[in-house]
C-alpha cells in the first residue's frame, strides 16, 4: 500500500542510468543535513504495481514516473500506479531496465523480447541488441548536442537511429556479461572514454578509438570483479570521479588515480552487495553517495561515514535493487527506490523532517531545547519516555540514563539555568518527582523537599535571573532562588498540577490542571477562571504570543476547547481574545501554540500539527499528519521550540520532528496533461487538434494526470462540456472521466485540475467531432412537424376524457398518500430511538461511549450532591496493549477489547455504568459505593479481565491484565467529574508504576 510516511547527475533524460555531473538539493536545510528523514510515498500492489519487486525506474521530463517490475511496466498515474501492456502485452513480461531520452522518450528492456521504445504516446520495438541474450541494462547520454544511447548484456552495443552497432570488446571480456557503462566525454586532450563494468571481468576503460585495457581496483576487501553500476563525478578543472558499485565488494571511489574502498569491513555499509549508485551534490555540505544494497539503502555523507535509511520505511530496509532521480512540479529533487517490495518516493527537501524516534516505544518525546553550540551549530536536546536524555552536536547523537547519572530513564523537562557561567546548567525534571543537573559528562541529583513518587512528573517551567520555577503532577509547585527552595503544596488555594509558565515584565503567569490561569505578582497569587470567560477545563501549555499591535496575548491549549488566547496587557484586568477568530480544529484537545519564523502560528494538537497563517482578520489552516513527515499524530505539549532561524522543533508520541517554515513564493502551476483516449473503449487520437467520433453513440473516456510529483491524492479535477447546454463540471479527484454520449456537432471538452495546495494547473481543451442520427437531418426533422400536427387534434379529444380519470385518480393518490405518511412517521420514530442508542454505544464493545459516560457522570455527580451520597469511579486500562496489537495484529486488539467488555459486563455490580474511554482504556461509574466498596469491585473487574483466556487459544500465548485506578468521593457539586477523572487517572498511574495488573486507590 501507498504511505506517507538525494543521484547521478541530472541530464536531461533523468533516467536511473544517466551519469554525469551529481544532482544539486536545496541548501535551506544544510545544517539539518545528516540529521533525521524526510517522509516517503510507498507503492505497492496495493496502488496497482503488477509485481512488489521494481527492477527499474526512470521518470521523462514531464515528470511521469515509470516503473519496471517482474511482471511488466507500470507508470504512477496521479495517487494510483497503472499497468502498460504495450502492443500485444509484451510489457508484462519482466523489465530489466529503464532509461528516458532528451526528447521524452522511454526505453524498456524486457525479458526475453528486446529493447521497446515509446515515442509519442507510441510503442515500438528496437529489436534485441544480443539476439536471445538479455539486455541487462539501457543508458542514455547527452553529450555534443546529441543522444546516445548504450546497450549492455553479453556485450556492448550503441543503437545508431536504425540498428544496434556493436562495440569491440577485448579477449578478457569474452563471455563475460556487461552490465553497466559510462561515458566520459572528450576533455584536456583525452578522447572520449568509455567504463564498463563486467561480471567477473572488473572494470575496463576504452579510449577513443584505442583497445579496451582491464583497470585494477586497489585496495582491501572483498571480490572486486562483479561490478554493478558505474557513475562519473564531473569537477571543474579536474579529471571526473569514478564511482563503482560492486557485487559482493561494497562501493569504491577511483580520484586522481587513486582508490577509496568502502565495504562491510572497514564502515557501516549495511552489505557488501551494491546495485546502484546514485549521486546527490549537498550545498553547504558537500556529496552525498546513495547506494542500493541488498540489506537496504545507505548513503553516504561527504565521503566521511555511511548512514541507514528511514526506519519507518522498511522497503528500504530490505533489498534495494535501483535508484532514479527526478524533480517533482516545484523543483525539488526526489528520490526513488526500487526494492523487493515496493517503490519508494522521497524528496529531498521539504518542511518536516523527523529527527528521532527515540521514546517512541512510551510517550515520546516530553521536552525539546534548542541551543546554539560553541561552533556556531545547534546542540539539540531531546526528553524522552523511557530512553533517557538524547543531545544531538556535531552530527551524532550521545545518550544519557541512569548510568549517567540521571535519576530515572524518563525525562520530563528540560531547562537550561544561569548560574554565572557562559552557558549556565542544564537542568532536566524526571519522573518520581526528580530534579538532575549536569555537570560535565553526568547528572546530578538536587534535593527537595517534596517526595519522590513513582507517579510524580517535574516540569521545569521557566528559568531566568529571578531562579526556577518547577512544577509537578501531584504535588504543587516551587521556586528555586539559587540557594533553597520555596515549595507551594496544593491546598485550597493552590493549584496541584501547573503546566507552564511565562514572565510577562514582573509578573508570572501559569496555566494549571484545576485553577484556570494563575497570576503571581508582588509575592501574591490571584486566580482567573470564570469571572474572566475561561472555561473551565484542563489547560496546558502556555506562550507569550503578542498580537499585531504588539499587546501581549498568553495562548493557552486545553482539554476540551482548543487554544485559549488572554490579552494580558493590564495584568490586574486580563480579557479573553476572540478576534480574529481562529480555525476550527477537528479535535478540541489542543496542547499549546508557537509563532514559527514566518509569522504564521503552529498548533499541536491530540490529532497532528496545524498552521495557522495570518491572512487580514482570519487565518489559513494547514494540516500537517504523519505522511507530511509528523511522527505521531499526537504532540506532547511542552515539546514545543523555536530556534533562532525559526523552525519549530516539535516532540510528539512517535518521536521529535523539526519544521522549517517554507519560504514564501507562490508556488508554480504543475503540468496537467491528457495521458489517454477511449472511443468505445479502443484507444483513439486526434487528428489535426480533432477527435471525430465514428457514431452519434460512441462513448468517449478520457485519461488525464496532475504531474505534481508530490501529494497526488490531494489533487483535483473537473472536466466540463463547453457551449450549448453543456453543465459545468464538479471537482472530483478521479484521474479519468467518461461521456457516454456527446451532443451532435462540434463540442469542447476542458479539463481543469488543482494540486493540494489549491494551485490551478493551465486547462486543456479537447476539441470534438459527434456525428448527428439519422432523425436530425432536414427531411426527418419536417415529417416531425407534420406528425405533431396529427397529433395535437388526438391530445385535444382525449384531453377531456383524460382530465375526468385524472379526478377520480388524485381523490385515490390522496387516500393512498395519507397512509403512507402515518406509515413513515411510525418508521421515523423507530429509526430515531435506534439513532440515538448508536450514539451512547462504543460500537467495537458495545459498551458507553465517551459521551454516554460524561453525561451519566454528570447526573451522577449531581445526584450524589443533592443525597450526599457517595460516588465511585473506577479507571482501567489494559497492560500492554500495544504490544498485543503490534505482535497480533489489530484484529486481535479489537477481539481483546471485546472479551474485556463482556468481561466487565459479567462481573459488575446492577447500576454501574461501563464505558470505553477511549483505545484500551474503560471507565466505570459506581453510584452510591464508598472507597470500600469501590475498591473490592475494582478487585473483581481486575481478575475477570485476568481470566480472560490467552490470545489465539494458545496456553503460553499473552495473557490480558489490567491495572486500575480508584477513586469514591461525595460529591461537591464544584468540578466533580474532573476531579474524579484526574484522582482515578493518578491512581492509574500509581497502579502502572508500581508493578501493573494492580489496583490503587486515589490519595486524598
Amino acid at each position: 500500500m501507498r504511505r506517507t510516511l538525494a543521484a547521478a547527475f541530472l541530464l536531461t533524460c533523468l533516467a536511473p542510468a544517466s551519469a554525469g555531473a551529481p544532482a544539486t538539493s536545496s541548501a535551506a536545510n544544510a545544517d539539518l543535513h545528516g540529521m533525521g528523514w524526510l517522509p516517503s510515498d510507498v507503492y505497492d500492489t496495493g496502488e496497482g504495481l503488477p509485481d512488489p519487486t521494481v527492477n527499474a525506474i526512470a521518470t521523462l521530463r514531464s515528470g511521469h514516473a515509470w516503473l519496471g517490475t517482474m511482471r511488466g511496466l507500470a507508470r504512477l498515474n496521479g495517487a494510483r500506479v497503472v499497468a502498460e501492456p504495450g502492443p500485444g502485452g509484451v510489457l508484462g513480461k519482466p523489465i530489466l531496465s529503464l532509461a528516458s531520452t532528451r526528447d521524452g522518450d522511454l526505453l524498456a528492456s524486457v525479458d526475453g523480447a528486446g529493447v521497446y521504445r515509446r515515442h509519442d504516446g507510441e510503442w515500438r520495438s528496437l529489436g534485441s541488441p544480443f539476439g536471445a541474450n538479455r539486455t541487462q541494462r539501457l543508458r542514455v547520454f547527452g553529450t555534443a548536442g546529441d543522444t546516445r544511447v548504450f546497450a549492455t548484456g553479453s556485450g556492448i552495443a550503441e543503437w545508431t537511429g536504425t540498428r544496434w552497432e556493436p562495440r569491440i570488446l577485448p579477449a578478457t571480456l569474452a563471455g563475460r556479461e556487461v552490465f553497466d557503462v559510462a561515458l566520459q566525454p572528450t576533455s584536456d586532450g583525452i578522447a572520449e572514454t568509455l567504463w564498463v563494468a563486467s561480471f567477473g571481468g572488473g572494470l575496463h576503460r576504452c579510449v577513443g578509438k584505442a583497445a579496451c585495457v582491464r583497470v585494477a581496483i586497489e585496495g582491501s576487501g572483498p571480490r572486486t570483479d562483479e561490478i554493478r553500476t558505474l557513475q562519473l563525478q564531473p569537477r571543474t578543472g579536474q579529471s571526473p570521479v569514478l564511482w563503482l558499485a560492486l557485487q559482493g565488494g561494497g562501493v569504491a571511489r577511483l580520484a586522481d588515480g587513486g582508490w577509496t574502498r568502502w565495504h562491510v569491513g572497514n564502515s557501516a555499509l549495511p552489505s557488501d552487495f551494491v546495485s546502484d549508485l546514485v549521486l546527490v551534490e549537498v550545498p553547504g555540505a558537500g556529496l552525498d553517495v546513495w547506494a542500493g544494497t541488498r540489506s537496504g539503502l545507505a548513503i553516504l555523507r561527504d565521503g566521511r561515514e555511511w548512514v541507514g535509511a528511514d526506519p519507518r520505511v522498511p522497503q528500504l530496509r530490505e533489498r534495494v535493487r535501483t535508484l532514479a532521480l527526478t524533480k517533482n512540479s516545484q523543483g525539488v529533487p526526489v528520490m526513488w527506490a526500487g526494492s523487493d517490495t515496493g517503490a519508494v518516493r522521497t524528496p529531498l527537501d521539504g518542511p518536516w523532517r523527523l529527527v528521532s524516534r527515540m521514546g517512541s516505544s512510551g510517550n515520546g518525546i516530553w521536552d525539546v531545547w534548542v541551543e546554539p553550540a560553541a561552533d556556531g551549530g545547534d546542540r539539540v536536546w531531546l526528553a524522552s519516555d523511557g530512553e533517557g536524555l538524547g543531545r544531538y552536536e556535531h552530527g551524532h547523537w550521545r545518550r544519557y540514563g541512569r548510568a549517567d547519572g540521571m535519576p530515572s530513564d524518563s525525562a520530563r523537562s528540560i531547562r537550561r539555568v544561569p548560574d554565572g557561567s557562559r552557558e549556565g546548567s542544564l537542568w532536566i525534571g524526571t519522573w518520581g518527582g526528580h530534579i538532575a543537573r549536569l555537570q560535565g559528562d553526568r547528572f546530578v541529583e538536587l534535593p527537595t523537599p517534596w517526595k519522590k513518587l513513582p507517579g510524580d512528573a517535574v516540569s521545569l517551567l521557566l528559568a531566568d535571573d529571578d531562579g526556577v520555577w518547577v512544577g509537578t503532577r501531584e504535588q504543587g509547585m516551587a521556586h528555586w532562588d539559587g540557594q533553597r527552595w520555596d515549595w507551594f503544596p496544593p491546598g485550597r488555594d493552590m493549584p496541584g498540577w501547573v503546566y507552564a509558565a511565562v514572565r510577562v515584565g514582573d509578573t508570572l503567569w501559569f496555566s494549571s490542571a484545576g485553577k484556570g490561569l494563575v497570576r503571581r505578582r508582588g509575592g501574591q497569587w490571584r486566580f482567573f477562571g470564570r469571572d474572566i470567560g475561561l472555561p473551565v477545563d484542563r489547560f496546558y501549555d502556555l506562550r507569550l504570543i503578542p498580537d499585531a499591535d504588539g499587546r501581549p496575548v498568553l495562548w493557552m491549549g486545553s482539554s476540551g476547547h482548543g487554544l485559549v488566547r488572554v490579552d494580558v496587557g493590564n495584568p490586574e484586568r486580563p480579557r479573553i481574545v476572540s478576534e480574529p477568530a481562529l480555525p476550527i480544529l477537528p479535535i478540541p484537545k489542543a496542547y499549546g501554540a508557537v509563532r514559527d519564523g514566518r509569522g504564521d502560528i503552529m498548533v499541536c494538537t491530540d490529532y497532528g500539527v496545524f498552521s495557522w497563517r495570518p491572512a487580514g482578520e482570519r487565518y489559513i489552516a494547514t494540516a500537517y499528519h504523519r505522511e507530511d513527515g509528523v511522527p505521531h499524530d499526537e504532540c506532547n505539549g511542552k515539546a514545543l521550540q523555536v530556534d533562532a532561524r525559526g523552525r519549530v522543533w516539535i516532540g510528539t508520541v512517535g518521536g521529535a520532528a523539526v519544521y522549517t517554515p517554507p519560504e514564501a513564493t507562490p508556488r508554480r502551476p504543475s503540468p496537467l496533461e491528457l495521458t489517454g483516449l477511449r472511443v468505445d473503449g479502443k484507444p483513439a487520437r486526434p487528428v489535426d487538434g480533432v477527435l471525430v467520433l465514428p457514431r452519434a453513440d460512441s462513448a468517449l473516456e478520457l485519461h488525464y494526470d496532475l504531474l505534481t510529483g508530490e501529494k497526488e491524492a490531494a489533487s483535483r479535477y473537473r472536466v466540463s462540456l463547453l457551449g450549448g447546454d453543456g453543465a459545468e463540471g464538479t471537482w472530483e479527484h478521479l484521474e479519468n472521466h467518461a461521456f457516454a454520449r456527446l451532443p451532435a456537432g462540434r463540442q469542447r471538452v476542458r479539463i481543469e485540475a488543482r494540486d493540494f495546495a489549491g494551485v490551478p494547473a493551465e486547462p486543456l481543451e479537447l476539441v470534438v467531432d459527434v456525428p448527428q442520427v439519422w432523425w436530425q437531418t432536414p427531411l426527418a426533422r419536417a415529417l416531425q412537424v407534420l406528425a405533431a400536427l396529427a397529433l395535437f387534434w388526438c391530445v385535444l379529444k382525449l384531453r377531456e376524457r383524460q382530465l375526468r380519470l385524472r379526478e377520480l385518480q388524485l381523490r385515490e393518490m390522496v387516500r393512498d398518500r395519507t397512509n403512507q405518511l402515518e406509515a413513515s412517521d411510525t418508521e421515523l420514530r423507530r429509526a430515531n430511538d435506534e439513532l440515538r442508542r448508536l450514539s451512547y454505544t462504543d460500537p467495537l464493545t458495545g459498551l458507553g461511549n465517551r459521551r454516554r459516560l460524561f453525561e451519566a457522570l454528570e447526573q451522577h455527580c449531581r445526584h450524589g450532591h443533592e443525597q450526599q451520597r457517595p460516588l465511585g469511579l473506577l479507571l482501567m486500562d489494559l497492560d500492554h496493549f500495544k504490544a498485543i496489537n503490534d505482535l497480533h495484529g489489530h484484529i486481535a486488539g479489537d477481539l481483546c477489547l471485546q472479551s474485556v467488555a463482556r468481561a466487565m459486563l459479567a462481573t459488575l455490580p446492577g447500576g454501574s455504568i461501563a464505558a470505553r474511554y477511549g483505545g484500551e482504556e474503560f471507565c466505570v461509574v459506581l453510584p452510591g459505593l464508598d472507597l470500600a466498596a469501590t475498591m473490592a469491585v475494582a478487585e473483581d473487574l481486575r481478575l475477570a479481565v485476568q481470566a480472560i483466556p490467552p490470545l489465539d487459544g494458545q496456553p503460553d500465548g499473552p495473557a490480558v491484565t489490567a491495572s486500575v485506578g480508584a477513586v469514591s468521593r461525595v460529591p461537591n457539586g464544584t468540578a466533580c467529574a474532573d476531579l474524579l477523572l484526574t484522582l482515578a487517572d493518578g491512581a492509574l498511574y500509581r497502579a502502572k508504576a508500581n508493578g501493573r495488573n494492580r489496583v490503587e486507590p486515589a490519595t486524598p
